[in-house]
């Protein structure tokens, strides 16, 4: 690396420079901000299979931060592959910063016993992509950010057959929306089943989360689909989206996108986005697609083998 680069231990105290960092990265690569990036960092990092001392780094230049590097698990006993990424704007790449944190990385996750090593990469990153390929990486996987816009036209009708639509909020039960988030996301790409305290304490405990912003599907009152609204940034997204398997092909979760689109506009906003997996097997891009959803971005995860 060049002589003014030093890199150093990240902490929760750099929250706001690894934010600011994501959206000029994704904004030097996408042309715009397509995520709420509080949202995500806070997530992330609460995640048990993450230490923002031990697994995160700061590279800084003449004492401002200028990329950020992050390794950690999903899963309890690291069989699963570790993920991986580095938020680097371009511009202020030089000098071989770039080789010098996807290294660390990967020294890293060998440090904590990772099998293997997930990375992401967006899509017009040849930089990042090419250490990628230099290191061994191969490219396993690639996720959309799909778009579209709102408007206060939007309209909740299409109550499936024997489903009623409530939220989080009056239907209280975080305990059957655990079990219906772990089945519905069970044969997704990437997933790792959590216990309940962890699935609550990252998505309720540590801040005072809005539990409106849960929509859920019942029959009965078993939850049966849910939806999760992310509408703090400068996008509003679906943040998460299930259906149970056995009520999958009813059209509930079009009704639950097509009733969170309406809250959205209702809000002011007037695009909404979300990601997915672009070879999901669950049929959830032609559900997107079919509710007026086209991708717009582009990004790949790639994959190392690590020897044990």
């Amino acid at each position: 690396m060049l002589p003014e680069h030093r890199d150093r231990a990240a902490s929760l105290d750099d929250e706001a420079a690894v934010v600011r960092l994501l959206r000029a990265h994704e904004l030097a690569d996408h042309g715009r901000v397509t995520a709420d990036w509080n949202e995500v960092i806070r997530f992330v990092w609460r995640g048990p299979g993450f230490d923002i001392h031990e697994d995160g780094r700061i590279l800084e230049r003449a004492g401002v931060p200028v990329a950020f590097a992050g390794v950690g698990r999903e899963d309890d006993d690291g069989a699963e592959p570790f993920n991986s990424w580095v938020t680097f704007p371009p511009a202020g790449r030089a000098g071989g910063a770039l080789p010098f944190l996807v290294d660390w990385l990967v020294a890293r996750a060998r440090e904590r016993g990772a099998r293997s090593l997930r990375h992401l990469v967006y899509r017009n990153d040849d930089a990042h992509g090419t250490v990628a390929l230099e290191r061994g990486f191969r490219r396993v996987r690639s996720s959309w950010t799909m778009h579209r816009e709102i408007g206060r036209e939007g309209s909740t009708e299409g109550s499936p057959d024997g489903i009623r639509f409530t939220t989080l909020a009056e239907h209280p039960d975080e305990l059957a929306l655990y079990r219906a988030d772990q089945e519905a996301f069970a044969e997704h790409f990437g997933f790792s089943p959590e216990s309940f305290e962890v699935w609550r304490e990252r998505r309720f405990d540590a801040d005072e989360d809005d539990r409106s912003r849960w929509l859920l599907a019942l029959e009965g009152d078993q939850i049966v689909a849910f939806l999760r609204q992310v509408t703090g940034g400068e996008v509003a997204q679906v943040a998460a989206l299930g259906t149970r398997k056995p009520w999958r092909g009813r059209g509930i979760g079009s009704a639950l996108l097509r009733r969170a689109f309406a809250e959205m506009a209702g809000a002011g906003h007037r695009e909404v986005t979300l990601w997915v997996d672009a070879e999901n097997e669950t049929g959830a891009v032609g559900l997107y697609e079919r509710v007026g959803m086209r991708p717009i971005v582009v990004d790949d995860t790639y994959q190392l083998e690590l020897a044990p």
